[in-house]
């Protein structure tokens, strides 16, 4: 029998619905299989499930063929299954170097007085070498770059006992060269018979490295195919669930409407192509990006808490470096995290919706702004007394958009992810502040990585890529595989209109 891991018929919940339906997933030795889908699709649950993270409800995993079940991560390690997750950091120890870092798992039978840090040292840049890694092993592993970090974490999975690998969005925080020396790093390991499992919201690297391709939404595998027989079409299809439907607002906006923000070039750093962002009032743009893109970047930058930037807000030019500044020139902004970041988990929805007034509730004019404001934006239950930290994750995020109403003027609303953690029928209230927002006249710059969020809420979009800006264009002349399908690393990043 062929080696492979092999999960048949998963299925897993959280006590609240179920999370996998009944999911198939196989990858050869050899082989790199792609796992798509979008952001709640089930990926992160199924790729804990075959790493010991999770016990699957139903369903069952045989390696190379002998049925096993994993209760920890260490015995999923054990039998060759290994996970390279995004935050590198937990699984290296900061203050040792390269080479101990590399090496600590494969003494094992070494007694301590017979440690040799020459030998430890020859031993590491052996095997950095045989993957194609030039990393100094001498270098303590808190100087190294993310880049460094995954490549060394990718390279000790490898010259461990690791057969099958499960790389989560690896590259999302890659330049060109560093992503396309990552996919020689891997090309090498699939040669040495290891296989991947390799999880991206970027087509472009399912084409450049995939064997296979499965597709997940809503829990269950939509698609499973040759990737080779397959085209940016049909997985975009899969991925969003329908025909690629092009804008649902199809509204020209004046172009000489004033200027909400308008800036020449924004600078997400880290050498990506700077932005050139114009909101006009009462406009919707939104900003697509997968992740490592530098979106969440943009929106805090445009806040005031990156680099600073000149822009021209209500027809005066002003420069933007601090959260103040950028409230003065009339911006507010929903971060991405808004438990940690924009909201006071601890206090009560009248507060929050009240912080214009420094969060004072004395008078009849602030619990009448409270009372209007939980209507408005639908909080439910509708209760002012209640304490944020009680309610559901789409009523949190109708407090995090509606505490604004009480600050003053609003120019541009910033909403970075705005529908993480949030149900449909929450999401539904805040399109409908959203359209209600920018008809009175605000400019809202909505950012997400799901395309068909971008195209369901926008009058344009503007997308970024791996190397920063791409194109900006009218939503009615896109879909989402022209959101989707970012050029392979190392190619030109610009698209033609």
């Amino acid at each position: 029998m062929s080696s492979a891991l092999t999960l048949t018929g998963i299925s897993h919940d959280y006590g609240d619905g179920p999370v996998l339906t009944g999911v198939d997933l196989s990858v050869a030795a050899g082989q790199v299989h792609a796992l798509v889908g979008m952001n709640g699709a089930g990926k992160s649950t199924l790729v804990h499930i075959a790493t010991g993270h999770l016990v699957p409800a139903h369903g069952e995993i045989q390696v190379d063929g002998v049925q096993t079940r994993f209760n920890r991560p260490a015995e999923a390690i054990g039998a060759g299954i290994a996970l390279l997750a995004q935050e590198v950091d937990r699984a290296l120890v900061a203050g040792a170097t390269v080479h101990e870092n590399l090496t600590a798992g494969l003494i094992r039978t070494e007694r301590a007085v017979t440690f040799s840090a020459r030998r430890n040292r020859a031993r590491a840049r052996e095997l950095l070498a045989r993957h194609g890694v030039n990393l100094a092993v001498d270098r303590r592993v808190e100087e190294l770059s993310l880049f460094e970090k995954q490549v060394l974490c990718l390279v000790r999975a490898a010259s461990g006992n690791a057969r099958y690998l499960f790389l989560d969005e690896p590259t999302s925080s890659f330049d060109s060269t560093e992503t396309e020396h990552f996919y020689r790093i891997v090309r090498r390991l699939t040669a040495d018979g290891i296989g991947v499992v390799f999880i991206s919201h970027r087509l472009a690297e399912v084409f450049e490295l995939a064997d296979r391709v499965t597709v997940l939404r809503h829990g269950k595998v939509v698609l499973a195919a040759e990737a080779g027989a397959s085209t940016p079409a049909q997985i975009v299809t899969a991925i969003t669930g329908g025909v690629l439907e092009s804008a649902a607002r199809r509204g020209v906006v004046d172009p000489a409407r004033p200027a909400a923000l308008e800036s020449d070039a924004v600078d997400l750093g880290r050498g990506r192509r700077p932005v050139p962002m114009r909101v006009a009032a009462g406009e919707v743009v939104a900003v697509y990006g997968p992740l490592g893109s530098g979106k969440t970047t943009l929106a805090r930058t445009l806040f005031g808490l990156g680099r600073p930037f000149r822009a021209r807000v209500g027809g005066r030019e002003v420069r933007i470096a601090t959260p103040p500044g950028a409230r003065r020139a009339g911006m507010a902004i929903v971060p991405e995290e808004r438990r940690s970041q924009a909201l006071w988990l601890d206090h009560d929805v009248r507060t929050h919706f009240c912080l214009g007034f420094r969060g004072l509730i004395r008078t009849k004019r602030e619990l009448e702004h409270a009372r209007r404001a939980v209507q408005r934006y639908d909080v439910r239950p509708a209760d002012g007394y209640r304490l944020v930290g009680s309610l559901s994750g789409g009523n949190q995020q109708k407090v995090a958009i509606g505490k604004w109403a009480s600050a003053g003027e609003i120019r541009l609303l910033v909403l970075d992810e705005p529908m993480k953690g949030v149900d449909v029928a929450a999401q539904e209230s805040i399109f409908r502040y959203l359209d209600e927002a920018a008809a009175a006249g605000t400019g809202i710059l909505y950012l997400t990585q799901e395309p068909e969020e971008a195209l369901r809420v926008a009058d344009r979009v503007v997308v970024l890529g791996r190397d920063g800006f791409r194109f900006d264009r009218r939503c009615a002349e896109l879909d989402a595989l022209d959101l989707m399908l970012e050029p392979a690393a190392g190619k030109d990043g610009t698209k033609e209109s």
